[in-house]
């Protein structure tokens, strides 16, 4: 779908009083990019927007230079229009869901294949086909961004290709594809510097971070005569470090290269005995497995969070990509 939805979406906001902005549980620089992205479109058209999020550390994304409106959320809060990017599920946008209950018109604008508990929707937008949804917001906005002065459509064009380097991850990803390049193709005519935007997000790592994914790293273990290689990082790790991993880029990056394996698991435990699980495979469709335990995402890279003792959502993750379904 190339469809332009300005007209739709710019009707919903003019009736609405307050705009909220969100996206899933552990933002990412798609979702998250995404909404800087589509606060300075609305921005530009008169529209005041608050994003949402669930207080994780943005200082990664800086460099994009310009200070969104950003509020944590909290249970008194209320909007008439809520538009949720890159997410389709109350599943994943946890407490949240609160937002849009209460609202009076809710958009979802999103990549992934719907998921279970979708958020109904006054407006939707679910095109598969884009890489990121910052992608998607540059083809169906476009009319809208092609109004925006020089300097704002540089910016939203920045924030569009920082999303296109979190999901493609650097154009490795097997969603590299025509309509990649050919956006990344428009993004650089609207004059981004894509080798400086790639070392501010994908290489500006500090030695602490470098050093949790090292000790993560050497917890590799192959599972299932080595068709799935799991790692994992516990809470005492980060207290140990004083870091904050939710403001790392994914450790499965660091892995994803190992050839012979069937299918990837990284656990990372964020509270005693809550684990965030990352799931990556070219082979076994791990949207499904995610979403049979509330999480979600792509066919080949999926998220979910489990309660238990690292053997046991071991076990669990172990069980799962055994019985999970060959890609078609």
């Amino acid at each position: 779908m190339n469809k332009d939805i300005s007209s739709e979406l710019f009707a919903l906001v003019k009736e609405a009083r307050s705009i909220a902005l969100t996206t899933h549980k552990d933002s990412d620089g798609d979702g998250m990019v995404a909404c800087y992205a589509l606060q300075q479109i609305l921005a530009a058209s008169g529209h005041d927007s608050t994003i949402v999020s669930d207080g994780e550390d943005l200082d990664r994304y800086a460099f994009l230079n310009r200070k969104p409106t950003v509020e944590i959320f909290r249970e008194d809060m209320s909007f008439e229009l809520v538009i949720v990017l890159d997410c389709n599920s109350y599943d994943r946008i946890g407490q949240r869901r609160a937002l849009t209950d209460k609202a009076r018109k809710v958009v979802v604008l999103d990549h992934h294949v719907i998921e279970h508990n979708p958020i109904p929707a006054d407006l939707q937008v679910v095109d598969y086909a884009f890489p990121s949804v910052g992608a998607l917001l540059w083809r169906c906005l476009a009319e809208s961004i092609q109004k925006l002065n020089p300097d704002w459509r540089k910016y939203v064009a920045d924030c569009v290709y920082v999303s296109i380097l979190n999901d493609s991850n650097n154009f490795s990803n097997a969603n590299t594809n025509a309509t990649m390049f050919e956006i990344s193709a428009e993004l650089a005519r609207e004059g981004i510097k894509a080798h400086e935007l790639h070392m501010a997000y994908l290489q500006n790592h500090s030695a602490k971070e470098m050093l949790y994914v090292g000790r993560s790293l050497s917890t590799i273990r192959l599972q299932d005569d080595g068709k799935f290689l799991f790692l994992h990082s516990d809470k005492a790790l980060a207290e140990e470090l004083g870091v904050d991993p939710s403001a790392y880029m994914s450790v499965t990056r660091w892995v994803q290269g190992v050839s012979g394996l069937s299918a990837i698991a990284y656990f990372r435990e964020d509270e005693p005995g809550l684990w965030k699980v990352s799931l990556r495979s070219l082979v076994f469709d791990v949207q499904e497995v995610a979403a049979r335990h509330g999480g979600g995402g792509h066919r080949k890279a999926s998220g979910l969070t489990l309660q238990g003792s690292l053997q046991e959502v071991q076990a669990i993750i172990l069980r799962e990509l055994k019985q999970a379904n060959p890609i078609s």
